[in-house]
């Protein structure tokens, strides 16, 4: 649906010659395809989509493009690619001084950098460098995303009472908010970092706890998580 929804729009702005929007519309394409799982279509989308935002000089445009050509090809598992796009994307977005962008792409890096080369180090500083921007910009809902981002990094690093301060700082963000979902999700992460340091009451209850309010909102894979973590529990 979002597909034919999109091409649409591209029909649209392929007839009224408007150039910007027609490669904003390739590059919803392109994401499309890339969550179909159907990778080659969605690079050839997204290449359409950086080459037509270069030609009209549209710099966040292009910025978006790299990052988003960044994603398809880590789909690819062509990680060295990944990063050449990745950091394209970053030096236009700290050129043009676009915030927000230069912190979806700090995100994208520190993912691709555990996932490709387990380089916790990297994942954590470009984590913190985004962490900075959301709380500049007074994006609480972002600044909570990614406390518990590096909260699940420094677990991985065994740095327990660390990660264990940055899911509560999420945590407080998501009630302060009102945002059910990551505080689920931040009740989901406490209850799995106290499970893993075998403090079981306490990893029963947050478990429960994230359990409960993902039934509430209807958060089924969530719901599906805590059920496995309370299968590990028992």
């Amino acid at each position: 649906k979002a597909r034919e929804y999109y091409e649409k729009a591209l029909s649209i702005e392929i007839e009224i010659g408007d150039k910007k929007g027609e490669a904003r519309a390739y590059g919803h394409l392109g994401n499309v395809f890339r969550s179909l799982a159907k990778n080659d279509t969605a690079k050839e989308y997204l290449e359409k989509a950086l080459a037509m935002t270069i030609e009209i000089g549209d710099k966040k445009g292009e910025a978006r493009a790299y990052g988003n050509l960044g994603n398809a090809f880590r789909s690819l598992a062509e990680y060295d690619k990944a990063t050449e796009y990745y950091e394209k994307a970053l030096a236009i977005a700290i050129e043009i001084g676009d915030r927000e962008g230069e912190s979806v792409i700090y995100n994208s890096i520190a993912n691709l950098s555990l996932i490709y080369s387990a380089d916790y180090n990297k994942a954590t500083e470009c984590l913190q460098k985004a962490l900075a921007i959301k709380i500049e910009m007074g994006d609480k809902r972002g600044e909570a995303v990614v406390h518990g981002s590096l909260g699940v990094v420094l677990m991985d690093l065994g740095e327990y009472d660390k990660a264990e301060e940055k899911h509560k700082k999420a945590l407080d963000i998501a009630v302060e908010i009102g945002d059910i979902e990551l505080e689920a999700i931040s009740y989901g992460n406490l209850g799995s970092l106290s499970l893993f340091r075998c403090k079981y009451p306490k990893a029963n209850e947050n478990i429960r706890k994230a359990l409960e309010l993902a039934r509430n909102i209807g958060a089924r894979g969530l719901e599906s998580l805590c059920y496995h973590e309370l299968g590990r529990l028992f």
